[in-house]
Parts: C-alpha cells; sequence; structure tokens
C-alpha cells in the first residue's frame, strides 16, 4: 500500500515538472512590422529588427543601418533604386518630380536607349527621360512627348525635318544648299545662332568647324534646379521657373538675364572637357566634353552648356541652373 502511494505521488511530481518545464520554454517572437514615435517603420524578423533589402509578403523594401524603412530613391551599391511611400520596390516606367523614369524588373535605374514594348527612348545621366529634339554623339533625334523616338518627317516649330529609320536626322528643310564651282554655300534661318551667330538670314561659304543651325534646341526652356550658386548674393533662385523659347525667329525670353522680350541674338560656341566644367561648376558629368553656347545681346548674355548625353544647363550671373 506503501508503495502504491509512493508510486503517484513520484508519477504526479514527474506530470507536475514536465507540465512547469512547457510553461517555462521560450517562444520565438514573430515577424512584425513596427511605426516608431516619429512615425518610421521598421521589421523585425523574429527578434531582429532587419536591416538591408528585404522581401515581405512578395515586395521588395529597403531598410537602412538603423533598420528604418527607406521611401523614394535609394543608392545602393552605385545603383538607384525607387521606393514607394508605402516602402515597396517599384519597377518599369516611374513619374516623380514631373519628369519619368524606368527601372528594369531587378528595380534598378536605367540611363541611356531604352527599347520599351517596340519604341526607343532615351534615359539622361540622371535617369529622366527626354522628349523633343535630341543632339547626341553628333546626330540629332527627335523623341515625341511620349518620349518615343520617331522616324518619317515631322514638322516641328515651323521646321520640317526627316529622320531615318534609325533615328538619325537625314536633313530640315531651312537648309537649301547650292553648289557651284566646288564651294557649298548654304542659306540657313539663324536668327537663333547660325553661321557666325549674327542673327538674321545669312548667306556665306559654310566652315567645317562651325555648325550652321541650332534647330536642336527649338523649343520652350524652364530653368530647373539650381545646381551651383557660388558667391551669388542675389535673389537667384528666383530665376527657376522662368522659361525661354528658341525658335528660327529668335528668343522669346522671361528670363530676367536676357532683358528683353524677343532678341535676335550672337550664338559663339566652343567646347570644354567635362574636368574642365567640374573645376568650374562643382559637378560631374557623364562624357569627356561639354559643349558650351555663348548666347549674347546688347549688354546681355547668358551660357548654354550641352553634356554628351545630352543633359542642358544655363549659367545666369555665375551660378548654373539644369534646363527641363
Amino acid at each position: 500500500m506503501k508503495n502504491f502511494k509512493l508510486k503517484n505521488l513520484v508519477f504526479v511530481a514527474a506530470i507536475t515538472l514536465v507540465a512547469t518545464a512547457t510553461v517555462v520554454l521560450p517562444t520565438k517572437a514573430s515577424a512584425a512590422w513596427r511605426q516608431a514615435d516619429n512615425s518610421s517603420w521598421s521589421y523585425s524578423d523574429g527578434d531582429a529588427a532587419v536591416s538591408g533589402w528585404k522581401s515581405i509578403n512578395g515586395n521588395w523594401y529597403f531598410f537602412d543601418s538603423n533598420s528604418v524603412m527607406k521611401t523614394g530613391w535609394v543608392n545602393d551599391g552605385g545603383k538607384w533604386y525607387y521606393l514607394a511611400s508605402s516602402g515597396e520596390m517599384k519597377t518599369g516606367w516611374i513619374s516623380d518630380g514631373g519628369k519619368w523614369y524606368y527601372t528594369n524588373p531587378s528595380g534598378d535605374m536605367q540611363t541611356g536607349w531604352l527599347l520599351n514594348n517596340g519604341a526607343w527612348y532615351y534615359l539622361n545621366s540622371s535617369g529622366d527621360m527626354k522628349t523633343g529634339l535630341l543632339e547626341l554623339n553628333g546626330k540629332t533625334y527627335y523623341l515625341s512627348d511620349s518620349g518615343a523616338m520617331k522616324t518619317g518627317t515631322i514638322t516641328i516649330n515651323g521646321v520640317s525635318y526627316t529622320f531615318g529609320q534609325n533615328g538619325e536626322k537625314v536633313n530640315a528643310s531651312t537648309a537649301n544648299q547650292n553648289t557651284t564651282t566646288g564651294t557649298t554655300n548654304t542659306t540657313t534661318s539663324t536668327s537663333s545662332g547660325g553661321s557666325g551667330g549674327s542673327g538674321g538670314s545669312s548667306s556665306g561659304s559654310k566652315n567645317d568647324d562651325t555648325d550652321s543651325s541650332y534647330e536642336y534646341l527649338y523649343g520652350t526652356w524652364t530653368v530647373g534646379d539650381l545646381v551651383y550658386k557660388g558667391s551669388n548674393n542675389d535673389s537667384i533662385e528666383s530665376y527657376v521657373g522662368e522659361q525661354f523659347t528658341i525658335s528660327k525667329d529668335g528668343i522669346t525670353a522671361t528670363l530676367p538675364v536676357l532683358g528683353v522680350t524677343t532678341i535676335n541674338p550672337t550664338i559663339k560656341e566652343s567646347s570644354m572637357t567635362a574636368s574642365e566644367f567640374k573645376s568650374k561648376w562643382k559637378i560631374s558629368v557623364s562624357g569627356n566634353t561639354v559643349k558650351r553656347l555663348h548666347i549674347s545681346y546688347s549688354s546681355y548674355s547668358a551660357d548654354m552648356y550641352i553634356t554628351e548625353d545630352d543633359t542642358k544647363y544655363v549659367s545666369v550671373k555665375g551660378a548654373l541652373f539644369e534646363l527641363q
């Protein structure tokens, strides 16, 4: 009888010990989103907060070294990615700040020529899609308002252009060439530049080192981001958003530095190396050479710079703006 009671006591003690051990076993924390007091988000994968890339429910997110979820543009390993306001990485066409960008299926931003759904597009070194006339490596292309490269004959601002199947400009109807005794005379509407940049229509011998037409600049340009202010103490930021239009008839401007509404300026072309441009304006550009167009009228002047990837800048009173 005593042995039976003793066995029962031992059995009950064993059951109690197992139950107690079961209760005190640690349980692994579940993955969860957490929002901090400053409204930033983090994600814990079990016991530890996540940093770097993390795939969650089929979407990719990026968390910085403090495990904070990032949004907007993020540079990782020299490549740019775009993260929506909810954090997930986006691919394909992206509209941001009034500009279009394209990220491939891996999420990294594309630059240069892009073939998408059978159409060619051009994205500059900053990734934004270009439209209108594009001069690139000495060749001219036309990109529609949607960014798609066009071929065939197209009239732009009253000028008729023909573009080959590869998109390169074949000719423009503003030029009328007459060949006599081995001399090529070119009659070109050059009020916005042209031979010698003297303004108005002119005839003369065509020099091999002179660009007799600036049709690739035709269109309306908006003064965009202030890239370099320098020591300028004027309210130079007020120029942002100002516009000027270049056409075969001249320049129509609201830009204060040009001083007048419509002008027929003198345009002088030169070039500088990318390293010289960086030394002057403290900004790196793609390619090796930057084209410089000095636009002057009476006592007013401004400089346009065109990089090899067709990004355009304008300098005003010692400050540099990107053109849009």
